[in-house]
């Protein structure tokens, strides 16, 4: 793999570090401009809180890496496309035992569904605060996070 020319490598660099720093010192909420934007994140703010920091810290090493190596630019930018869809899909599935969300009526307004551990029955909350302390309507057991 052929490395592009300098200039083309410190503009690089200086792309993905400023907006890997931004991220790290900028706390946006769920948007549709920038940040990991997945139904998953949209339905928990602590979901997307761990997406933005994993992504921004990744973007901070794709400009390390544009500046060190071509390699390690493009083995960043392929962690960051993989990982970046595949953390936060995984945290959601781990917090409330499905991958299941609903969609409310705003454009932004995805919701997080819980699966009873013990039944298996798939739960609306109303949010993600709804987890503590809910009950599956089915079989009235709590509806713990699945760990």
């Amino acid at each position: 793999m052929k490395p592009p020319p300098p200039l083309v490598a410190y503009l690089l660099a200086a792309i993905f570090l400023g907006l890997g720093l931004v991220m790290l010192a900028w706390r946006k909420g769920p948007n549709w401009w920038i940040g990991v934007r997945l139904p998953w994140t949209f339905a928990d703010r602590q979901l997307w809180d761990r997406s933005w920091n994993f992504a921004a810290l990744f973007l901070v090493g794709m400009g390390v890496g544009a500046l060190l190596s071509w390699t390690i630019f493009v083995i960043s930018l392929i962690h960051l496309l993989i990982l970046g869809i595949l953390y936060p899909i995984y945290l959601y599935r781990r917090k409330y035992g499905t991958l299941k969300y609903w969609k409310g009526v705003a454009r932004l307004d995805y919701r997080p569904v819980a699966r009873c551990s013990r039944c298996g029955h798939h739960q609306r909350l109303p949010g993600a605060e709804g987890l503590v302390g809910a009950r599956c309507q089915v079989c009235g057991m709590p509806l713990a996070p699945a760990r």
